[in-house]
């Protein structure tokens, strides 16, 4: 994965493989409640067998000191980017079933997101709490808070620019007045 110009690794998520190929076997055993959906089931099932484990070794996320990276897929490659100034929140979701297996999802939501749903989903992240943490603490340190903050004017600063306005000011009404005289005369 490459990343941009001075872009250094802050942290780099681990995804906990047994914990999601466990929290997908759970949803076989809804399709064999009805007699018939336990063919279903049994292909289902021989997929998963196959293919589980190297859709998950395909995923790939990485925090840098500017941005979100992160790779899905193993077919359908998909590589998204988000700089963390554009990241407002993390959104940790945890159903019933992904308690029992311990799991969580981080949603990332950003600043000019469109529709419904979230740009990325990461599902079985190692420690989420502490990743999402992470995360958001490199988007506020590199200033990218989606809370603006109040910068401190010192006193006789704000007097300082106070009185540059007062003197442009009459500065253009002088002009204005000299504008005013020679539009009367012509």
């Amino acid at each position: 994965m490459e990343f941009g110009e001075n872009e250094e690794i802050v942290e780099k998520a681990t995804f906990d493989k047994e914990a999601i190929i466990k929290y997908h076997w759970t949803g076989l055993i809804f399709l064999c409640i009805p007699i018939i959906t336990i063919p279903l089931a049994l292909i289902v099932a021989v997929i998963y067998k196959l293919v589980l484990d190297r859709v998950i070794d395909s995923w790939e996320c990485t925090l840098t000191t500017r941005a979100l990276h992160v790779k899905k897929g193993m077919l359908n490659r998909i590589e998204k980017t988000v700089p963390l100034e554009k990241i407002t929140d993390l959104q940790m979701t945890q159903g019933f079933v992904m308690r029992y297996f311990d799991l969580r999802n981080i949603s990332v939501e950003t600043a000019g997101q469109s529709g419904p749903g979230s740009l990325i989903s990461l599902l079985g992240v190692n420690d989420t709490e502490r990743f999402r943490r992470e995360v958001l603490d490199q988007r506020d340190r590199m200033g990218g808070s989606s809370v603006p903050e109040k910068k401190l004017v010192n006193e006789n600063d704000s007097n300082d620019v106070l009185i540059e306005i007062r003197d442009e000011l009459k500065r253009t009404t002088q002009l204005l007045e000299k504008l005013v005289e020679q539009g009367t005369r012509d």
